[in-house]
């Protein structure tokens, strides 16, 4: 079973009247940084905001992807900046969510600016994406979702995702749309797995709705041209979905479908969504069988190869998980487990 660092009443974060530089993704995820920011802010603390990037460009995501470490001004420039802009406060927490264009020269421009500040590291995404392995020392506490990252590196701390209190809020139909969902971004072999689903489903005369979004058309002649994925433009989305969307499609939604880059052992927020609006979970993830939510009656993994999605597993009741399990996925407790 897998195991993360355990909730007590003791440890919850004192955050009244603390003040948090909160460096956070924009794009097409922002509303995760959102709801740690709102929470953080429900604490009782006071929160100034911003990118992890200078910009969501794609051209300005491919310069730092790739020469973030070979010209580490590019970033620097852009704290350099924060820092004057809030040059009479004096935070208590530095907190960085994702942070892939990060370096140890930023991060220690941010210790000498604020001395007083405690600098954490909160990693959804894997190491392979953001290569922030030489950054994390310079972290006061550094954590991350993905259970492999933190075997092979000692400073890292486990801690899986969370859901938003919206999906906590999520009230279901009684007649669903869709049979299955899937709503994710293009990568690797996704395009190709679920065109192997789409023939599944089809067959078998299962309702079903793909959302596969790409961030820009940089994006997508890289995938189609460069890495060679076959997809066409009509079958992706420019624009990423909104929250109020998604919630309105899981409502209509009997099974949450989930692929995991491949080799990946960590959860997707999905996962947690999952539970917590009730709503039954297909993944492609083997490890999802190692976490305490894990019930052969919510989840059902499937091999892409040999694809079998029982009707009784779709249209059998919900079985409910425990409160105080899924409490511990909750962005509440996030927040104190990242600052407390």
């Amino acid at each position: 079973m897998l195991t993360y660092i355990s909730y007590t009443q003791n440890n919850m974060a004192d955050l009244i009247n603390k003040k948090i530089l909160l460096f956070y993704p924009f794009g097409a995820t922002k509303h995760y940084g959102d709801s740690i920011k709102n929470e953080l802010i429900k604490k009782g603390a006071y929160v100034v905001g911003y990118d992890e990037r200078p910009s969501q460009h794609p051209i300005v995501k491919a310069v730092i992807r790739v020469l973030k470490k070979k010209v580490p001004t590019l970033f620097s420039a852009y704290i350099k900046k924060i820092i004057r802009n809030n040059r009479d406060f004096n935070f208590d927490y530095i907190l960085v969510l994702r942070g892939e264009a990060f370096t140890a020269e930023t991060v220690s421009l941010l210790k000498t600016a604020y001395k007083n500040a405690k600098l954490i590291l909160y990693l959804w995404d894997i190491l392979k994406s953001t290569k922030l392995e030489d950054v994390i020392p310079f972290f006061d506490k550094a954590l991350s979702f993905d259970p492999d990252d933190v075997k092979n590196n000692s400073g890292l701390i486990l801690r899986p995702t969370f859901f938003m209190p919206q999906y906590e809020m999520l009230k279901k139909h009684a007649i669903k749309k869709y049979d299955i969902v899937f709503i994710g971004t293009l990568h690797s072999n996704r395009y190709q797995t679920l065109q192997i689903l789409k023939d599944y489903l089809e067959k078998n005369s299962l309702s079903y709705l793909f959302y596969l979004y790409v961030p820009s058309k940089l994006a997508y002649i890289k995938n189609k041209y460069l890495d060679g994925i076959p997809v066409n433009e009509e079958e992706i989305h420019y624009d990423p979905i909104s929250l109020d969307k998604t919630l309105d499609i899981i409502a209509n939604t009997k099974c949450i479908l989930d692929l995991n880059f491949t080799g990946q052992k960590s959860l997707s927020m999905r996962a947690f969504e999952s539970m917590i609006s009730k709503t039954k979970y297909i993944t492609t993830n083997p490890e999802i069988k190692s976490y305490d939510f894990y019930s052969e009656k919510n989840i059902l993994l499937i091999d892409i190869n040999d694809i079998t999605i029982p009707n009784e597993f779709i249209n059998s009741p919900f079985e409910d998980v425990p409160y105080s399990i899924l409490e511990k996925y909750s962005v509440r407790q996030l927040v104190d487990d990242l600052l407390s």
